[in-house]
């Protein structure tokens, strides 16, 4: 008996499944744009074609490029996740490192107060224990613009 194929489909109305194009038949369709574009590219040149026929591989490019346009996402879709993305990101080198500090599961728990004055760091706080306190360092030192970290954590004594 031959193996049997199984996929697991979200729920679309009927309605609304001739609108919605998965992401990879919209790449298809480009990649097959493209290739169609190449291959008439490639009968011309391998051709006879005398200089009169120059309208004709305008209008048939004019097409194509039509079809490869209409193929591809409006880039209103393209570039407002990358907007959303950047809006997100830190721009301050205390932002940036406080967002690596808290996104970072070996410090969980740990309250850390970071300042920033221009590229230096400063790190306040009460880590558990001296590798949290080498961690945290570290991980403030490798943040993009930081130049200088001051450690003030503090560990308990035991």
């Amino acid at each position: 008996m031959p193996a049997r194929r199984c996929f697991i489909l979200y729920y679309v109305p009927q309605a609304a499944r001739s609108q919605i194009v998965p992401p990879w038949i919209a790449f298809m369709r480009q990649i097959s744009a493209v290739l169609i574009l190449m291959a008439m590219f490639l009968l011309l040149v391998g051709s006879r074609f005398k200089a009169s026929d120059g309208d004709k591989l305008a209008s048939v490019s004019r097409l194509t490029v039509r079809k490869v346009q209409s193929a591809m996402p409006p880039a209103v879709s393209v570039v407002a996740p990358m907007d959303a993305l950047r809006r997100e990101m830190p721009t301050h080198a205390d932002d940036a490192v406080r967002a690596r500090l808290a996104a970072d599961k070996r410090f969980v728990g740990v309250e850390f107060k970071v300042t920033a004055e221009g590229n230096v760091v400063t790190l306040r706080g009460v880590v558990p224990d001296a590798r949290v306190k080498r961690l945290a360092v570290g991980v403030a030192e490798n943040t993009v613009g930081v130049e200088k970290v001051v450690d003030e954590l503090a560990v308990p004594a035991e």
